[in-house]
């Protein structure tokens, strides 16, 4: 009876149970949310999401940005049918209307990055309502990225709106891995310094997959691209604030997913 008992509870100890075999899936399922909250128009995910799951889903942000990309091709080519003309433009515009503008207005913030000033008034600058110049250089940016759009052909056009909103966001956990959230706040306080080389790398894994398997050789001229821009990106925003933003993570992410149209652009335009 008594070898019986201790057979039981043994088996009891090591049979997993119907919540701990989910829990790994509804960990995921979190993070994913949360990732959605960060960088989709509706930010309620985020506001209720766990410090520890902020964090984890920034091993999503590449996914995420693959699947706006992907509802932008969409449009494109749906209005590609209707007006070729218009093709590029609206699919810029469905990015745009996706992360609900938000890239664009942390870019004029951004932007006061370059002025003059000690770190202080520069952080002040940042945090402040964007001014003129930054609204100029975020508009600027929008047009240089419809322009570019607009001149690609049908497949690398697709090729552009799908990969260069990955590595844009790719870009934000990149620059969450390491640091200090010393001038972080709010969502961001969760995100600068708190990702894990689990988040880094299967961003980076995703993200250079992707791209590698959608543009080929040229697929490896985009990935080195941007990561030198990443890397150059924050030592200027170290150098000028020592640290990171929430702002200056979705404004550089929206750098880089520019940069990236816009050489797709210059590389295609070259090579015909």
């Amino acid at each position: 009876m008594a070898a019986t008992h201790r057979r039981n509870t043994t088996r009891a100890l090591t049979v997993p149970t119907a919540a701990d075999s989910r829990a790994p899936v509804m960990g995921i399922a979190a993070e994913v949310l949360a990732a959605v909250g960060c960088l989709g128009p509706w930010r309620r995910p985020a506001a209720g999401a766990t410090r520890p799951d902020l964090a984890g889903g920034l091993a999503f942000y590449p996914i995420i940005g693959l699947a706006m990309g992907a509802v932008a091709a969409g449009t494109a080519h749906a209005i590609a049918a209707l007006r070729p003309s218009l093709a590029g433009a609206a699919g810029v515009l469905a990015l745009e209307v996706l992360s609900a503008g938000r890239p664009r207005r942390a870019l004029a913030a951004a932007a006061a990055l370059v002025g003059p000033g000690t770190p202080a008034v520069v952080l002040e600058r940042v945090r402040a309502a964007p001014g003129v110049l930054g609204w100029i250089v975020a508009a600027a940016a929008l047009v240089g990225k419809v322009a570019a759009a607009t001149v690609l052909p049908g497949p690398a056009r697709t090729v552009a709106l799908l990969v260069a909103p990955m590595l844009g966001r790719w870009t934000i956990a990149v620059l969450c891995y390491g640091g200090a959230p010393t001038h972080a706040r709010g969502t961001a306080a969760a995100l600068v310094g708190r990702a894990r080389f689990r988040e880094f790398g299967a961003a980076s894994v995703t993200a250079f997959a992707v791209t590698l398997s959608l543009a080929d050789a040229v697929g490896l001229v985009l990935v080195v691209t941007a990561a030198l821009m990443t890397v150059g990106l924050r030592l200027v925003a170290y150098r000028r604030i020592g640290g990171l933003t929430g702002r200056l993570l979705l404004g550089m992410g929206e750098v880089v997913e520019t940069a990236t149209v816009a050489l797709l652009a210059l590389l295609v335009t070259r090579g015909a």
